[in-house]
């Protein structure tokens, strides 16, 4: 029941700004993007989805914690982002956290009407993981991206994680990063899923975000390159259990 009412309470409130901001965003964004002003684009979108991404922690009640900012590669370099995941918030709180760049997201999300919009203003690359051929094309739109100096993020678990637990991180969509030679930036999500999924109170959801040192996938060795999923695995890992607050299963 404080599920119900804290998610309903929340998207009563939320929903108004989201539709006014998002749509700001995408007018401005594209009108911009068509006057050849790229960065101003960015920016300006950035500008507004940060004001809509503070709503949404204050009507949830969200406390964002961040550490390591200073790794945050310059925006034009290669950049390649990569999470775990556990709830539909890791999305504003990755970009919350500063950590700005397209995702690949699951294609059903592309099927809402405003989120389209915004998913494509934000350079984002819809995935069909149903299709080993469809997951690859995705994969290389967003070696695309990070070639052109937008940088791409992914959560390389495929799916969130219902338990808390870190599932293993598949070696294939390391490609998005290892094809153009990225900086690979490993980012620790935790408490995620306890904002919305997992809410079962009116108390405030403190969230932690650690943002790793980048790894310049252009010095890995080719032996290197075939364990970097994993070593980058167990780095989400062992931050993750550094982290406090305790994941609570639900």
């Amino acid at each position: 029941m404080k599920k119900r009412i804290r998610v309903t309470i929340g998207i009563i409130f939320i929903a108004p700004l989201f539709l006014v901001l998002s749509l700001l965003a995408m007018i401005l964004g594209y009108l911009l993007h068509l006057l050849h002003l790229e960065r101003a684009s960015e920016k300006t979108v950035h500008f507004l989805l940060d004001i809509l991404i503070a709503w949404i922690f204050f009507c949830l009640g969200i406390r964002l914690s961040v550490e390591g900012k200073e790794n945050i590669p310059q925006w034009g370099k290669k950049v390649c982002y990569i999470a775990n995941h556990q709830s539909m918030m890791d999305i504003p709180v990755l970009f919350g956290s500063g950590a700005w760049c397209g995702l690949v997201a699951k294609k059903e999300l592309f099927r809402i009407p405003i989120l389209h919009g915004l998913l494509s203003i934000l350079k984002c690359v819809a995935i069909d993981r149903s299709s080993l051929r469809a997951s690859l094309k995705s994969i290389m739109k967003g070696v695309e991206q990070i070639e052109s100096g937008y940088p791409m993020g992914i959560f390389p678990e495929g799916t969130r994680s219902k338990t808390g637990e870190i599932a293993e991180m598949k070696a294939g969509a390391f490609k998005m990063a290892t094809r153009p030679k990225a900086l690979v930036v490993p980012v620790v999500l935790k408490n995620t899923r306890q904002t919305l999924e997992a809410v079962d109170s009116f108390r405030i959801v403190h969230v932690y975000v650690r943002i790793l040192p980048p790894i310049d996938t252009s010095l890995l060795s080719d032996e290197e390159m075939k364990t970097l999923h994993s070593d980058v695995e167990a780095q989400i890992k062992e931050a993750y259990a550094e982290l406090p607050g305790p994941y609570v299963k639900r």
